[in-house]
């Protein structure tokens, strides 16, 4: 079974958020992660949004 883009980032931004939480030696590498993450979503979000635009034209 084939894990899309967007669940992937989901999960990896769990993992991410549970480092910060647990690790407070790395935080600037993981909130540097987690704005890495949150941005690709983002952008996803806009690009899925700028398509959907397109088809209703």
């Amino acid at each position: 079974m084939a894990i899309n883009r967007s669940e992937i980032l989901r999960k990896e931004r769990e993992k991410v958020l549970t480092n910060l939480a647990e690790s407070k030696d790395n935080r600037a590498k993981w909130l540097t992660a987690l704005m890495d993450i949150d941005d690709e979503m983002e952008e996803m979000a806009e690009n899925k949004h700028k398509i959907s635009a397109e088809l209703v034209r």
